[in-house]
């Protein structure tokens, strides 16, 4: 997913000049014309930073800022000032108000990129932290969950199974096998719950990606072929791909969670391509690609968080225990889709130091 720049600015040169270099240069762009519509956008828009001028009419860039600082949701945007008030004076009014930085007009539309990247840069690794934080938290919130439920299950599952094959009374029996699909329901629940407690560290060794990548995807074709789909799963590997370091179990499991949610986004037909290539920073991508039912834009940006699905079954911990291992092997992992066309999800993934044996998945 491109990094999304609001600019905010009554003069439409600027607009312009600003929205050509910043596209140019690989960012999605929005656009507002004055402080009240700065705000509108940023709710609907979403930016990853914005770029704001601060003598605008409706509403001046300095009450924007208090706004958007002041609410939970956008408190964390990075905001730039871009102003012809140069006087120190509202330089630190701009910044005591939330502004991550301010650049004066004239101004070099480099050096407006060059410090775009930088915040973009400094905003990401904020990110992860704070992910890092919830998906620790997460874990010791699970294992609590998972110990008080696990004890209590095991007599409610074990009571209804014997009302089940005892009973004689049709709407009983019913209401027995009920309650055995809901404890089947939490059991499952425990298992990954358990499977998220394995992961949260990875053992890695150097090793061929492709290997993971094809035991995954033998596993996925045999689930597959017990759902009654008729699904293409297409494989275009890089043949010898640079080693990276990896944990086996875990990098597989990481891998077989994106499929499964390919296969679960194909209602009847589909098919999924999964490939490794190259890339320009030196790292190895791998790619899937399904033509499934998509993500909605205002749920795309959520997948990671613990429990987000929009699936009727499911813990929805698969794409929060994928993120954690690409995290745990030091890449990272992004998510595009449209609704009714399908997603793509593209995992980074540095190669390894030189010098160790490479060994081979099972």
């Amino acid at each position: 997913m491109k990094p999304r720049i609001l600019i905010v600015d009554d003069d439409e040169t600027n607009l312009v000049l600003l929205t050509a270099k910043l596209e140019r240069v690989g960012y999605e762009v929005g656009k507002a014309v004055n402080g009240l519509e700065a705000l509108e956008r940023t709710a609907v828009f979403h930016p990853d930073l914005i770029l704001m001028d601060i003598m605008m009419p409706v509403m001046d860039g300095y009450e924007v800022l208090r706004r958007l600082k002041s609410r939970e949701s956008t408190r964390y945007i990075p905001v730039v000032l871009i102003t012809g008030k140069s006087e120190v004076e509202d330089k630190v009014m701009g910044f005591e108000v939330g502004a991550e930085d301010y650049i004066s007009k004239p101004y070099s539309l480099q050096e407006v990129a060059a410090r775009v990247k930088s915040l973009l840069r400094m905003r990401a690794l904020q990110t992860r932290l704070r992910e890092t934080e919830k998906v620790a938290a997460l874990g010791s919130m699970v294992d609590g969950i998972a110990h008080e439920l696990r004890n209590p299950l095991v007599a409610i599952g074990g009571m209804a199974r014997r009302l089940y094959e005892h009973e004689t009374d049709a709407q009983h029996k019913e209401y027995a096998g009920k309650i055995i699909k809901s404890v089947e329901r939490l059991e499952r629940l425990i298992l990954r719950i358990d499977e998220y407690k394995r992961i949260l560290s990875s053992s890695l060794m150097r090793g061929d990606l492709n290997d993971v990548i094809e035991a995954a995807v033998k596993e996925i074709r045999e689930y597959v072929s017990g759902t009654g789909k008729e699904i293409n799963i297409r494989q275009n590997l890089m043949p010898e791909p640079p080693p990276i370091n990896f944990d086996s179990g875990n990098l597989k499991t990481a891998i077989s969670n994106v499929l499964h949610n390919s296969v679960e986004a194909i209602e009847k037909n589909g098919e999924i391509t999964v490939e490794t290539l190259p890339a320009f920073d030196q790292t190895l991508i791998l790619k899937i690609t399904d033509t499934g039912c998509g993500i909605k834009d205002a749920d795309i940006r959520n997948v990671f968080n613990p429990f987000q699905t929009s699936k009727f079954e499911g813990a929805g911990l698969g794409l929060t225990i994928t993120y954690r291992i690409i995290q745990d092997h030091g890449g990272e992992i992004d998510i595009t889709s449209k609704a009714g066309i399908g997603t793509t999800v593209i995992i980074r993934l540095h190669p390894a130091e030189r010098g160790r044996p490479v060994t081979h998945a099972p």
